[in-house]
């Protein structure tokens, strides 16, 4: 008879239904209906069939040693003594360590019903030794979490056919235990931590804080600064004065005379030269530029030995051009105030667009003005004297302008 037809009439022969056997036995159904159909290729390992099938054997009263002799093809040893069947022992609430202790010594309890070693197990399970001696000892601490711990609870339950569920919740519980036994500790250190009153800091202490440091500093800049600046305000202002604010060159250039009258022409003394004209005004200039102009008159410049000598003194606006031995030596506006020496060797030409604005110095002899306001004159001064061009009109339809010139006073330079 085979192992499965012994085991399925040895439990039908007591009346017992598979549910009852693996609540008896721990070790679930599947597995169990395994072994009576001799499917053992259903289980999980070698150890696990031969473990299942010893504590099914002693469960049923039967001796398990031909069955394993049958399982492993060998010749039948002798028998031992049968083995009582295993009730699973209550598990009654208690504290935690006597919790896990009870886990603990179910486990240890169905292996050695199952006839494996330490090594099988770790072998089978990989799970380290130390780890599965922590287990069947109940020792809680020697795993490094109790998460990982319910994790190889679960496997180590499983591998041993146990109800890995009911195992699991009795973990649970012991863990509930453990925390609801460790409750009034920190109840009583919370408590004992609301009951202290805390210090308060010193006034020092909170005085000398970073924060207190930081902002007085930033308030007693502040304050500085203000004060600083309403100083330097006030000083700015008590040394502030009035500067006159000069006119603009647009000004100055558009700038009109301030009188003007008109001036009488008169002949110098000794002129017998008809043609030859000085001009003097009666106009007097204005105060700043009267003093301006004597100082001008006053300073004659040093013109060495030139034969032509000739200081212009601009009295009013105007424009004048200069030709000084047939080069051109200045030809531009001119403003009031200001004075042009220029000394020629034989000849120096003059034309100016205002007569009344130029004074003439000719060989250290005042001239004059040349001419009235706005009138256009020209003079050439020579060694022989001051010549002065007129137009001459032929009696011809188309007349041409010819230049003739007059001989006027020579005079004579003083050394």
């Amino acid at each position: 008879m085979t192992i499965g037809k012994q085991l399925r009439q040895a439990r039908e022969a007591r009346n017992f239904s598979l549910e009852q056997a693996a609540q008896a036995t721990h070790i679930r159904v599947r597995y169990l209906q395994a072994l009576e159909a001799e499917q053992f290729d259903a289980l999980p390992s070698t150890a696990q069939v031969r473990g299942f099938l010893r504590a099914y054997a002693a469960y049923l009263k039967i001796d398990p040693i031909p069955l394993l002799a049958e399982l492993d093809g060998e010749a039948t040893p002798q028998p031992l003594p049968n083995l009582p069947a295993v009730e699973p022992p209550a598990l009654p609430g208690g504290s935690p360590e006597a919790i896990f202790a009870e886990i603990g010594q179910r486990l240890r309890k169905q292996r050695e019903l199952l006839g494996l070693s330490l090594e099988d197990v770790e072998r089978h399970t990989h799970i380290r030794m130390h780890y599965v001696r922590a287990l069947e000892a109940g020792n809680l601490a020697g795993l490094p979490s109790p998460v990982q711990g319910k994790g190889m609870l679960n496997n180590y339950a499983a591998f041993l056919g146990l109800d890995t569920d009911a195992i699991l919740l009795r973990f649970a519980d012991g863990l509930q235990a453990r925390l609801a036994a460790s409750q009034p500790e920190r109840t009583a250190d919370r408590l004992s931590k609301k009951t202290t009153r805390p210090r308060q800091p010193s006034t020092l202490r909170r005085l000398l804080a970073p924060d207190f440091i930081i902002g007085s500093a930033v308030v007693v800049f502040l304050i500085a600064f203000a004060i600083w600046g309403t100083l330097r305000i006030s000083a700015l202002r008590s040394t502030a004065q009035e500067v006159p604010t000069p006119a603009s060159i647009s000004d100055v250039l558009l700038e009109t005379p301030a009188a003007e009258t008109d001036a009488t022409p008169t002949l110098p003394a000794g002129s017998s030269t008809p043609g030859l004209e000085t001009l003097e005004t009666t106009t007097p200039p204005a105060t700043g530029e009267a003093t301006l102009i004597s100082a001008l008159v006053t300073a004659t410049p040093d013109f060495g030995s030139a034969a032509v000598q000739v200081y212009i003194i601009v009295q009013q606006r105007t424009w004048m051009r200069v030709v000084v031995d047939g080069e051109l030596a200045f030809e531009g506006r001119v403003l009031a105030g200001s004075a042009y020496p220029f000394a020629g060797e034989g000849r120096v030409e003059l034309i100016a667009g205002n007569g009344a604005g130029l004074q003439v110095f000719f060989n250290q002899q005042n001239l004059g003005l040349l001419g009235l306001f706005g009138e256009v004159v020209q003079r050439v001064f020579t060694v022989q004297g001051v010549l002065m061009p007129t137009p001459a009109v032929p009696p011809t339809s188309t007349p041409a302008p010819t230049a003739t010139p007059t001989r006027a006073v020579t005079p004579t330079p003083t050394p």
